[in-house]
């Protein structure tokens, strides 16, 4: 494929290094101004006049839509998603063949991450125990967490890079992980898996790039959508804790309650009935007959797990590349439309 963007996409993942100062300031600062700018044609304004935290698909034209699990630093995966070729019937019949980035470029579909960019999960689970060792030892930025950075870095670029060449198509949800401050407050927490991540995260940030650097990214992550609702689906990070009403969710941020309730919810920590009287909010009355509510989260054994009647679809796997494709039109199966963008992962 002969196209600049393509082009310097995978030149990103091909380099392996971390990115400048400059490289990393510049492309969070056109970030942070493309989703300050907002388009509320389906992202409706909060009170506070900000962007707010819905977006609102139903009344646009129907696209197809690629919903992406959880990503934690696996650079590859975004770029095999944007590789991939979707089987016949999703596209447009006259895009036969056309990668998702081909029609991304034509705009005739739109990405859905749910979020979850940094902090490389159980494969790098030695690499953090040895970066951890480093870090108490007062070594903020020793080679393991430089290897860590490289992955993560290399992935929020990439995400940015596609947010503002695709402004309206390309959208990353907030997920627990989106606190590079690891702050307490506002829904956020701080994070800690197999070390002490989002302190070790902050500590190499503060001493690789500074503070400027750590605030246009934090700023991004702070104004970053919570969800998304389509006329097939509603996407989330995490299930829902309750049935929060669209206009806590358009003011999500004004509430701690609410985003925490979209990010942190544990497995069997959700009301029962949330999803549905979501996607009645959202979809309108009657909508759980045909749509279901997406995430990611807490990771799954298998392809899918489901909660909440069948209506609440969680297909985030750590092992796998999968995603979500919802067809215009039809009604999300989740045996046949999640689907590896690998044959051989």
């Amino acid at each position: 494929m002969s196209d600049p963007f393509y082009e310097k996409i995978h030149a990103l993942y091909e380099a392996q290094h971390l990115p400048s100062h400059d490289e990393l300031f510049k492309i969070a600062d056109r970030t942070a101004s493309v989703l300050d700018a907002g388009d509320e044609s389906y992202c409706p304004p909060s009170r506070n006049g900000k962007p707010g935290s819905l977006l609102d698909f139903t009344k646009l034209p129907e696209l197809p839509l690629v919903v992406v699990p959880d990503i934690h630093a696996r650079v590859y995966f975004l770029l095999n998603v944007l590789d991939f070729v979707p089987p016949a019937g999703f596209l447009d019949k006259s895009l036969g063949g056309k990668s998702v980035l081909e029609a991304l470029e034509l705009g005739a579909v739109r990405i859905v991450c749910v979020g979850d960019a940094l902090h490389a999960e159980q494969r790098a689970r030695e690499r953090w125990l040895e970066a951890l060792q480093d870090f108490e030892n007062g070594i903020f930025d020793g080679k393991p967490m430089r290897e860590e950075m490289e992955e993560g870095l290399t992935l929020l670029e990439l995400i940015m890079a596609c947010k503002c060449r695709f402004p309206a198509a390309f959208h990353f949800l907030k997920g627990n992980h989106e606190n590079i401050t690891n702050k307490y407050g506002g829904g956020d927490f701080p994070f800690r898996k197999f070390a002490d991540e989002g302190e070790m995260v902050l500590r190499f940030m503060r001493r690789v790039y500074g503070d400027d650097v750590l605030h246009v990214v934090s700023y991004c992550e702070d104004i970053l959508p919570l969800i998304a609702a389509f006329p097939g689906c509603v996407v989330s990070h995490a299930e829902p804790r309750r049935a929060f009403s669209r206009d806590e969710l358009i003011n999500a941020r004004q509430s701690a309650d609410v985003v925490a309730g979209l990010t942190w919810t544990e497995n069997e920590g959700a009301e029962q009935g949330s999803v549905k009287a979501i996607i009645g909010e959202l979809l309108g009355a009657g909508a759980s007959g045909h749509a279901v509510y997406l995430a990611g989260h807490r990771p799954v054994p298998g392809k899918y797990a489901l909660r909440q009647d069948g209506l609440f679809i969680q297909f985030h796997n750590t092992e796998m590349q999968n995603v979500a494709l919802v067809s215009p039109g039809k009604k999300f199966d989740p045996e046949s439309d999640i689907m590896p963008v690998v044959d051989d992962y």
